[in-house]
C-alpha cells in the first residue's frame, strides 16, 4: 500500500508526511491512485477507462473497478468530467498569466523608479559634496599610511646597518688583537730561540775551552817542572789512560754538539709551531661565535622587522575598515534626510574603494649586506 518496505500481518502502515503531499496536491490536480497497486495516474488525454501498468482496469473519475461488460459501474460521464477540468485548468493558466504579468509589471516599474533614484542621487550636490569629502579624506589616509611605512622601512634599514656595522667594526677589532696576539707569540719565541741559541753557544765555548786544555794537558805542554809561588818544585805529571779517554769523550761531545743543538732547536721550533697553530684555531673559533652571533641577531631583526609590519598593516587594515564603515553609514543617513526632506526615493551610493595596492602595505626594504654597508660607508 505505502509502496516501503513490507510491515508485520496486521499492522498499519506507518504515517508518510511526503506521500501525504503528494496525495493531496494529486487530489486537487484530479489525478487517481490505482487501486491495486496504488500509483498514481494522470489522465493527459483520452477516455476516462484507465489501464494501470500491472492490468488492473478503473474509472479515471469515481476510481471505481472497471466492468468489462457495464464499464464504470457508476456510469460517470466522461464528456463532462473532462469539460469541467478543461475549463479548470484554463482557469489555472489564465490566473498565472495574469500573475506573472503582474510580477512582470511591477519589476519594470520598479526597475524605472530605481533608475530614476539612481539618477536623482547621482545629480544631488550634496552626495556629490559627501563623495568628494569621502574621496579626500581616503587620499589623506593613505599619504599617511604611505608615510609610516616608508617611516618604519628607513628606521628598518638604519637599525640594520648599525648592527652590520657595529659586527664590522667588532670583526676587525678582533682582527687587530689577534694579529697583535700572533706578533707578540711570534716574538717570544723568537726570542725564546735567540736565548737558546746563546745558551748553546756559550755551552759550545765552554766545551772547547775544556777540550784545549784537555788536549795541552795530555800532549805534555805542562809536563815541565812549574816552580810554585813559595819556590817549591812541583812533580811532573803523568798521561794516564783516564786522561787519554777523557779527551776522547771530550771529542765526541765536540762532534755531535752542533746535532744536538740543531736538534734542541728543532724541538722548541716545533713547540712554538704547534703553540701558533693552537693559537691559530682559538682565533678561528673566535671568529666563527663571531660570525654566527651576528647572524642570529640578523635573523631576530629580520623577526622583528616582520612582527612590526604585520602590526602596522594590521592597525591599516582595521582603520580602513572602520572609515569604510563610517562612510557608508554617513551615506545612508544623508539618503535617508534627503528623502524626508523631498518626499522622492533615493538610492545608496556605495563608498569610495580603497585601490588594490592600498592593502598590500607597501614594499618592503631589501636586506641590508656588508657590501652595501661598506658602500654607504
Amino acid at each position: 500500500m505505502c509502496k516501503r518496505n513490507a510491515h508485520r500481518i496486521g499492522q498499519d502502515c506507518p504515517g508518510d508526511w511526503e506521500l501525504d503531499a503528494v496525495l493531496k496536491m494529486g487530489e486537487k490536480s484530479g489525478w487517481r491512485r490505482c487501486y491495486k497497486c496504488r500509483t498514481l495516474v494522470e489522465l493527459a488525454q483520452g477516455c476516462t477507462h484507465m489501464t494501470c501498468r500491472c492490468k488492473a482496469q478503473f474509472c479515471y473519475i469515481c476510481g471505481a473497478v472497471w466492468e468489462p461488460a457495464v464499464g464504470c459501474p457508476n456510469f460517470c460521464n466522461g464528456d463532462e468530467e473532462m469539460e469541467r477540468r478543461r475549463i479548470e485548468e484554463e482557469a489555472r493558466l489564465a490566473v498565472l498569466a495574469a500573475q506573472k504579468a503582474a510580477q512582470e509589471s511591477a519589476a519594470a516599474e520598479e526597475e524605472l523608479a530605481q533608475r530614476e533614484a539612481e539618477l536623482r542621487t547621482v545629480g544631488n550636490p550634496a552626495f556629490k559634496t559627501l563623495k568628494a569629502e569621502q574621496e579626500a579624506e581616503m587620499e589623506r589616509f593613505m599619504d599617511f599610511e604611505r608615510k609610516m611605512t616608508l617611516a618604519m622601512q628607513t628606521r628598518q634599514s638604519q637599525k640594520r646597518l648599525t648592527l652590520v656595522e657595529k659586527h664590522s667594526e667588532l670583526v676587525e677589532r678582533m682582527k687587530e688583537r689577534h694579529a697583535k696576539t700572533e706578533q707578540h707569540l711570534e716574538d717570544r719565541q723568537i726570542e725564546a730561540e735567540i736565548e737558546l741559541r746563546e745558551t748553546l753557544d756559550q755551552s759550545e765555548k765552554s766545551v772547547r775551552i775544556q777540550l784545549r786544555h784537555m788536549e795541552a794537558y795530555c800532549n805534555g805542554l805542562k809536563g815541565k817542572l812549574a816552580e810554585g809561588s813559595g819556590g817549591e818544585t812541583l812533580p811532573s805529571r803523568q798521561v794516564t789512560q783516564k786522561h787519554l779517554d777523557q779527551l776522547s769523550q771530550q771529542y765526541r761531545v765536540r762532534d755531535g754538539m752542533e746535532q744536538r743543538h740543531q736538534s734542541q732547536i728543532n724541538v722548541l721550533r716545533e713547540k712554538q709551531a704547534k703553540r701558533m697553530e693552537e693559537l691559530m684555531e682559538r682565533h678561528e673559533k673566535e671568529m666563527e661565535t663571531m660570525i654566527d652571533r651576528k647572524a642570529e641577531e640578523l635573523e631576530d631583526l629580520a623577526v622583528e622587522f616582520t612582527n612590526d609590519e604585520e602590526a602596522l598593516v594590521q592597525v591599516f587594515e582595521d582603520r580602513r575598515t572602520k572609515l569604510q564603515k563610517s562612510w557608508k553609514l554617513s551615506l545612508e543617513i544623508l539618503r535617508v534626510e534627503l528623502e524626508a526632506l523631498h518626499g522622492k526615493r533615493f538610492t545608496t551610493l556605495a563608498p569610495p574603494r580603497w585601490p588594490a595596492d592600498a592593502k598590500s602595505g607597501g614594499d618592503s626594504l631589501p636586506p641590508v649586506e656588508e657590501e652595501d654597508c661598506a658602500a654607504h660607508a
